[in-house]
């Protein structure tokens, strides 16, 4: 009996000592299994960092495409701005090259137009002259002043090329109007009687004629016979008297009969 005892107090004793080998067992499990968890819960924290800084870094690195992209818009259309303004620049050099070649041409042939102008102007003068000899004597004196005032200017040091053919020029062009224009204009002729006051009337180039101032006499400038010659009174003093008054501008324009003469058969 006492045996029976004896051992079953052992068997529980050793079910007893079993029993906390197998708690103390199960603690270190868990205190192993805790620890993991730690390792864990760090790995995984570890984890969400590089992510977190990871997300951070791809939304810096949007941030900065957008704004590369947007610059780089910005400098296309200032290309686009820019090769437009270099096209019209283009065109503007190409031109101003074809003017700088035209000036570079008429620069090499100034020498030569500066030596023939002079004697361009001696024989325009001397053309002038000789024509204002040969057609009717009205302003006689002021023009042969024009033509001197011509001529000092060319004789002239101190005026400029560009002058001188200027005042030729104008001498030509004044000329040229006493062909279009018409005027009456108080003279002293000489007739074949002797000197006379009369009335100038100057049709263009193609009548001059005169009346005294009694209108007792009558005449007009005959350019083949280079004198002034008298007419019938009872033909050309009424239309010549009209013609200074229409010339004068007291009368309104009319057709009038006038002593034209024929000019001579160019040689």
């Amino acid at each position: 009996m006492n045996n029976r005892r004896t051992t079953n107090l052992g068997t529980a004793a050793l079910a007893i000592l079993v029993s906390c080998f197998i708690s103390v067992s199960n603690a270190q499990e868990i205190l192993i299994d805790a620890s993991l968890l730690d390792q864990a819960m760090d790995v995984i924290g570890a984890k969400y960092r590089e992510s977190a800084e990871v997300q951070d870094e791809i939304t810096e690195l949007a941030n900065s495409a957008s704004s590369t992209f947007e610059l780089f818009k910005r400098s296309n259309d200032n290309l686009e701005s820019l090769l437009v303004l270099n096209a019209g620049w283009r065109m503007q050099i190409s031109i101003q090259e074809q003017q700088i070649e035209t000036l570079d041409e008429s620069i090499a042939s100034v020498e030569e137009v500066t030596r023939e102008i002079p004697l361009l102007m001696e024989k325009m003068l001397a053309s002038i002259d000789q024509f204002i000899a040969l057609d009717y004597p009205f302003h006689v004196d002021e023009r042969a002043n024009r033509i001197q005032f011509a001529r000092d200017a060319i004789d002239n040091p101190d005026v400029s090329i560009a002058e001188k053919f200027r005042q030729v020029l104008v001498m030509y062009q004044t000329e040229t109007s006493y062909g279009r224009t018409y005027e009456t204009y108080p003279d002293t002729i000489t007739l074949a009687n002797g000197e006379r006051d009369v009335n100038i009337a100057r049709i263009g180039r193609v009548a001059l004629m005169y009346q005294s101032t009694d209108r007792q006499v009558t005449g007009a400038w005959d350019n083949n016979s280079r004198q002034w010659v008298e007419l019938d009174a009872g033909d050309y003093r009424q239309a010549v008297q009209s013609a200074i008054r229409v010339v004068s501008n007291l009368d309104a324009p009319k057709i009038i009969e006038l002593p034209v003469i024929f000019p001579e058969a160019a040689q």
